[in-house]
């Protein structure tokens, strides 16, 4: 046995104690170096049993229901084994950072209610330790790890073996003393009796009230935790439809970003289609167009050929008449020549300019043409009012165009009028003029042709590039939605996760939690078990000493009997002889018995002048029966085992035990006779109580005085338990002092 001296307290420690350092004697638990294994010590890696065997380790775990296999470290491959058929291995993962985090902290709780264990060993236990603390300091486990720790124990102990034996010798003693203490120790002994009956059924209303609290504390533990329980089921539950729901707003989004990309899509189609008919339409109103001006041009032509036919006709005549007039107008031809070139000079000019005024006319004509595909372009999907007030405006334009085309041909036929008269050089020139035209319509023509083709390719590479533009955006809205897709259904999978690893952790909470309710249930149950041994003890030891005293006052009483016939036989017979066995038993007392006997006499006359009467404010005090029961028992017990009278023990040391127990013996006599001063001071004052009472005869002033009189009363409680706190230092510190 190792013994250590911290304060005033000493310790005691096995050499295989648990968790205080490496020694050669260890269990076969320990690991290979003959250590206890610890939550400071263990491997972490190694999940093969025993993971722990110190017993503080195994203790701290059980207080906070945590196995000794959660606290040691597992690989992604142990989930991965372990992991349902199925399960992604991104919840895998997940859950096994969750394992490490959370093991982390357990290891920490486990290795802090270690230290707070070997705190309250050292130091013991007090008001500012955890209530886990507290449970362990009495536990079982704790009380076996404790046995034998200090010396006052072990001393309190061995006294408790030998009362009997003490009491027994005690007792044997006390005979002497009989005769001399025998009334006051009978009155003591009666008042002590029922001081010790109230205080027993006060002990077990206390234990019956205690033990109904703890019930009933146990039973609102249940409840609340059985209402954490249904909350945190609910809150899961709850969860569980939030996810639910969410997950079918999202289907129902994504049905619904179906169907507008569906609605977005019709759309496109009929525009398409609206697109397609407007440039149809738009195509056949420039046929249209095309074939009102090649009818308007074979119109021109008709007339032109006519009045070329005319012309040649007219020609033909106008030659005949020249042959015929030939020979007469000889000499005019220079002149008529030189008039002709005038006149041939001025219809040229004449040509050209109208020439020029019909390309600008054909020109705008076009320009207005395009300037109105546009429009068209522009405003294509105007209502069909707009298209007819359109082709109004077309038409009025047509109409405008053919009277400044018919203004312009009258002008022109006028001056071909004036020009019939020229020369036939004229003629001539008109010919290649005509042929030049024709050309040149043929040629503007191709052109037109060429820029109608033009623009309809571009017409069609404009739609061409719009409807790929509609399906890249098209394609693009697809992919953003597929992608917000992706990242929905991953977040919702997160939140599953999070969800189900959540749950795992709330059980393995709640199961932890069961287990700490199961071991502080196995700690009150073996601390109940405890204090009910021990009480069944303690009344056991009073009843024998209850018993035993109840033997000391019939034999005193069978004495004092004889002794009053023996003094009344020698009264009669004048023969002053004792009986054998009473005058043995008086030479045998010692002189401090003698010096008592004066005392107890005193003490006797003084008790018997007192009133019997028990105060009623004093009965239910059950401070004042304990303090009084203590100074029996306990000063008895600090004497502790060197008080027995042996034959071995020599003269010095017996003399210096009966001045010893005659001073204490002194001390609690007057500390008797000052505590029941002060119980016959409260019975005087209860009775003046009482009849004021009983002289009051309205009510409010008896409850007055009720009230007053219950603080006088509660008054008088305090200064008792006072009264007996000071009694129980002074007999403590009169016994310290005899000994030194």
């Amino acid at each position: 046995m190792a013994r250590r001296n911290l304060g005033s307290a000493s310790i005691v420690l096995d050499e295989g104690d648990p968790d205080s350092g490496p020694t050669d004697n260890r269990s076969d638990h320990g690991n290979d170096h003959g250590e206890w294994i610890s939550v400071d010590n263990f491997n972490e890696d190694n999940a093969k049993p025993p993971i722990l065997t110190s017993p503080r380790s195994l203790e701290a775990c059980k207080m906070l229901g945590i196995e000794p296999t959660e606290l040691v470290r597992r690989s992604l491959d142990y989930f991965m084994a372990r992991a349902q058929r199925g399960e992604e291995p991104g919840l895998t993962a997940k859950r096994a950072g969750r394992y490490e985090k959370n093991r982390q902290l357990l290891l920490r709780n486990v290795r802090r209610q270690r230290l707070e264990l070997l705190e309250a060993e050292l130091n013991g236990v007090h008001g500012g330790m955890s209530l886990t603390t507290r449970s362990y300091c009495r536990s079982p486990v704790s009380a076996k790890l404790s046995l034998y720790r200090n010396d006052s124990v072990t001393s309190a102990s061995d006294r408790e073996f030998t009362a009997i034996e003490r009491e027994k010798k005690q007792l044997e003693r006390m005979q002497v003393r009989q005769a001399m203490e025998m009334q006051q120790m009978l009155t003591f002994e009666l008042k002590m009796a029922e001081l010790i009956q109230e205080r027993e059924r006060k002990e077990r209303e206390a234990r019956r009230q205690e033990e109904m609290v703890m019930k009933e504390r146990i039973k609102h533990q249940r409840e609340a935790d059985e209402l954490k329980r249904k909350k945190e089921v609910a809150k899961a539950e709850e969860h569980r439809r939030e996810l639910e729901r969410s997950r079918k707003e999202a289907q129902e989004k994504h049905m619904e970003m179906i169907r507008k990309e569906q609605r977005e899509k019709k759309e496109e189609e009929m525009h398409r289609r609206r697109m397609q008919q407007e440039e149809k339409e738009r195509m056949r109103r420039q046929e249209e167009l095309r074939i009102q001006n090649e009818i308007y041009q074979l119109a021109q032509e008709r007339e032109v050929m006519e009045k070329e036919k005319e012309i040649a006709h007219r020609e033909e005549i106008r030659r005949q008449n020249l042959e015929r007039k030939k020979k007469q107008k000889a000499l005019e031809i220079s002149d008529k020549q030189r008039r002709n070139k005038m006149r041939i000079t001025s219809v040229l000019e004449d040509k050209a300019m109208m020439k020029e005024i019909q390309t600008q006319e054909y020109q705008q004509k076009q320009a207005r043409s395009e300037e109105r595909r546009k429009r068209f372009e522009k405003e294509r999907r105007m209502r069909e009012i707009e298209a007819r007030q359109a082709a109004l405006k077309k038409q009025e334009a047509i109409e405008m165009v053919q009277n400044q085309l018919q203004t312009r041909e009258e002008l022109r036929r006028r001056k071909l009028r004036e020009a019939e008269q020229e020369h036939e050089q004229r003629l001539r020139t008109k010919e290649m003029e005509r042929m030049l035209e024709r050309k040149q319509l043929k040629m503007e023509e191709m052109r037109h042709e060429e820029e109608r083709r033009r623009v309809h390719q571009r017409m069609e590479e404009h739609v061409e590039q719009k409807k790929h533009a509609l399906l890249s955006k098209a394609e693009e809205k697809a992919m953003v939605a597929n992608i917000l897709q992706q990242e929905k259904k991953q977040l919702i999978r997160s939140r599953l996760h999070e969800a189900k690893l959540r749950e795992e952790e709330i059980k393995a909470a709640l199961l932890r939690k069961q287990k700490q309710d199961s071991y502080r249930a196995n700690l009150l149950k073996s601390r109940i078990q405890t204090d009910d041994e021990r009480a069944r003890l303690l009344k056991q030891q009073r009843q024998n000493l209850v018993r035993r005293r109840m033997q000391i006052k019939q034999t005193a009483d069978r004495q004092k009997r004889e002794l009053m016939e023996s003094f009344y036989k020698m009264k009669i017979s004048k023969k002053f002889e004792l009986p054998k066995h009473l005058a043995s038993s008086l030479i045998s007392r010692p002189a401090s018995a003698r010096s008592l006997h004066t005392r107890s006499l005193t003490d006797e006359t003084s008790q018997k002048s007192r009133p019997t009467k028990r105060p009623a404010s004093a009965a239910a005090r059950s401070t004042t029966a304990k303090s009084a029961t203590n100074l029996d028992l306990g000063n008895e017990r600090e004497l502790g085992p060197g008080s027995d009278d042996d034959d071995d023990v020599p003269d010095d040391s017996d003399d210096q035990m009966r001045v010893f127990r005659a001073d204490i013996d002194a001390l609690r006599r007057q500390q008797n006779e000052e505590l029941l001063k002060v119980l016959e001071e409260e019975h005087h004052a209860e009775e003046q109580r009482e009849y004021m009472v009983l002289q009051a005869q309205d009510l409010a002033e008896r409850e007055r005085l009720e009230t007053i009189f219950n603080k006088e009363r509660t008054q008088a409680s305090e200064r008792i338990v006072q009264l007996t706190q000071r009694h129980e230092q002074a007999l403590a510190s009169r016994i310290r002092e005899l000994s030194r």
